[in-house]
């Protein structure tokens, strides 16, 4: 990058992430990096991240920012090194909640996310994000390269 970061000065979140509030006091609550992003390009397209290539959370130089879908913007932070340590997939993981065999009925079920979600003890979301590859990518990019 031929420019440097410019990091937000004011409110951070705990991820570090320039945090404000636009439009006033009942205004809406923006991360500085996605509003930068919407006042160059416009609107961030539904289901899509706006990432950093610095790696660098409170930065909103418009330069170093790209979009990304949420896996994308996973794998960018896995291969620059940015997962934490410990941090295990699938059944390892301490917090899952769901087996292997659970995500792999979830995979081949035509039932909604929201009957899904209810059986499993899940979020709606933890389904969508399965059924999309988001979480749980090691086993199902095996299920879809079977189809």
């Amino acid at each position: 990058m031929d420019t440097p970061c410019i990091e937000w000065p004011h409110y951070r979140t705990d991820y570090g992430y320039g945090q404000t509030v636009i439009g006033g006091r009942n205004g809406r609550t923006w991360l500085v990096h996605r509003w930068t992003w919407t006042q160059t390009h416009g609107p961030i397209p539904a289901g899509m991240c706006v990432c950093h290539h610095c790696d660098n959370p409170p930065c909103f130089n418009i330069d170093h920012l790209f979009l990304g879908t949420r896996a994308e913007n996973n794998a960018d932070r896995v291969a620059k090194g940015r997962t934490r340590v410990g941090v295990q997939p699938g059944e390892k993981n301490p917090g899952a909640k769901l087996t292997e065999r659970d995500v792999r009925a979830i995979i081949a079920s035509n039932e909604t996310g929201v009957v899904l979600a209810a059986r499993y003890g899940v979020g709606k979301m933890a389904i969508s994000d399965i059924r999309r590859g988001v979480t749980w990518r090691h086993i199902t990019s095996c299920s879809q390269s079977r189809a």
